[in-house]
């Protein structure tokens, strides 16, 4: 057993004093304060945590501009367009909110120059070519954090989806190709909703004492955000191919496939919007009864399957339909998996607190 004294760097037992009439304090480890670069008259800042905890860390503030983090990367003569994409985007992500972008010897050819151009303009939200020459390119990132909160990105990326997954079905049903292709066109939007919050997540995980500035409470919402947003990223995925499918189909679809299309999609739709207004309301039964609707889901699309394997369709359109039918599975799929994280995000306050039983009672 540690007694108060132990000198285990990562754990310490310290007594709570009285200090006057109306304040508690606590002393702190020399080596701790002196490991965290701090000094006497620093300020430290206590945070309320889930489950009666307090977090203590040291106090921070929002960067000004003039300390945002920067960086350098150099392009080798045989970088590709995908490698130097990714890894603009990879810094992006980390948190750097200016990218300079050098050729190490010749010229940027015109493929490399069009696909920073492309990153900044098409998949980095709030981001700006503020600097360009033949040899050079500087990236900024001109949106700070307080202007656009975990939760308002993600209610703008289920519009998006939502919109995607009506007008592919729309698409199909009408045999509109154009607007089939502007779906799929819209999918980048969504990857750039994706990108932006999931640099707004590691960011808070990286300044915990700030998760309220991006609209989160406590370190454990940005893992469940992260997982939530790339469940919503593979609906619009799904939503994306029911469009890009439906430009194979050549035949106008009778009313019953139609129909069965549509409560299909219908259902889908709404089981994914169930789970985050219960993620955004913190409603552990609405999350729970998202679940229940898991089976429901598949037993439609089996229904949906048994219809088109009844009518005449040519071998490539039912393929088609069968992976339409499957994408829209899917959509319910991920809605689930957004409940399950929600479950775990709530399930503390579903918890009726119990008090310990009296003691030295008779029967």
């Amino acid at each position: 057993m540690k007694n108060e004294n132990s000198s285990e760097s990562d754990h310490q037992v310290r007594r709570i004093q009285l200090s006057g009439r109306g304040s508690y304090i606590v002393s702190i480890p020399k080596y701790w304060v002196q490991q965290m670069g701090m000094k006497k008259g620093g300020r430290l800042e206590f945070i309320e945590q889930q489950g009666d905890g307090l977090l203590l860390t040291p106090f921070a503030q929002t960067p000004s501009e003039d300390e945002q983090p920067r960086c350098r990367i150099s392009i080798p003569p045989d970088g590709t367009p995908d490698a130097v994409s990714r890894q603009i985007i990879s810094l992006y992500l980390v948190g750097y909110s200016a990218i300079e972008v050098n050729s190490k010897s010749e010229n940027f050819s015109a493929s490399i120059r069009d696909c920073i151009r492309d990153v900044a303009r098409h998949k980095l939200v709030g981001t700006e070519l503020v600097n360009e020459s033949s040899k050079s390119a500087t990236l900024q990132v001109l949106l700070s954090f307080p202007q656009l909160l975990v939760p308002d990105a993600l209610r703008r990326m289920s519009s998006i989806m939502n919109a995607m997954q009506q007008d592919a079905v729309q698409a199909l049903a009408t045999s509109d190709r154009e607007l089939a292709h502007q779906v799929l066109k819209i999918d980048d939007e969504m990857d750039r909703f994706s990108l932006y919050i999931i640099r707004q997540l590691k960011w808070g995980a990286q300044h915990p004492p700030l998760l309220a500035q991006i609209g989160l409470t406590s370190p454990i919402e940005c893992l469940g955000y992260r997982i939530i947003i790339k469940s919503v990223e593979r609906s619009a995925d799904h939503a994306a191919r029911v469009a890009q499918n439906s430009l194979l189909i050549k035949h106008k679809l009778n009313s019953t496939i139609l129909k069965g299309v549509n409560t299909l999609s219908d259902n889908a739709w709404k089981m994914l919007e169930m789970a985050l207004q219960a993620l955004f309301t913190r409603d552990y039964q609405l999350a729970e009864s998202v679940l229940e609707d898991r089976e429901k889901i598949s037993e439609r699309e089996s229904k949906l399957v048994e219809r088109l394997l009844r009518q005449k369709i040519p071998a490539g359109e039912l393929s088609a339909l069968r992976l339409i039918s499957e994408s829209l599975r899917r959509i319910g799929e991920y809605a689930t998996d957004i409940a399950e994280v929600v479950l775990n995000l709530t399930v503390q306050g579903s918890i009726e607190k119990t008090s310990k039983p009296s003691e030295g009672l008779g029967p």
